[in-house]
């Protein structure tokens, strides 16, 4: 990554998935034991949160399945948003599932990057 306009964007990445990463956990600590949550949503959030934290790992080793990684973590991310999103009348889960769409949003433009380098 040696344009700065690439480390912009790492960077912005970095701090989405961290963001994500938090939200996540934070999501999964407060509603897990709420009714009409089930284990495969809690297992969801945890996933999500992994993900996220193994990718600002990658992003900052510079790794070179950083690309392959980031799309596979925007898929990821996308499965949590869609999760969330089946709890509407939750607003924890409604943030959530916003990080997340904006932490594979982030994700998908890293991984365009890293196709282009």
């Amino acid at each position: 990554m040696e344009m700065k306009m690439d480390m912009n964007q790492m960077c912005r990445c970095m701090n989405d998935c961290g963001m994500c990463m938090s939200m996540c956990m934070e999501t999964m600590m407060a509603c897990c034991k709420m009714e009409g949550m089930t284990a495969e949503m809690c297992c969801m959030l945890e996933d999500c949160a992994a993900m996220c934290q193994m990718m600002m790992g990658m992003m900052a080793r510079n790794s070179k399945m950083c690309g392959k990684m980031c799309m596979m973590c925007a898929e990821m991310c996308m499965e949590c948003m869609n999760m969330c999103m089946t709890m509407k009348q939750n607003e924890m889960m409604m943030r959530c599932a916003e990080m997340c769409k904006r932490c594979a949003e982030s994700c998908n433009m890293m991984a365009e990057m890293c196709k282009a380098a």
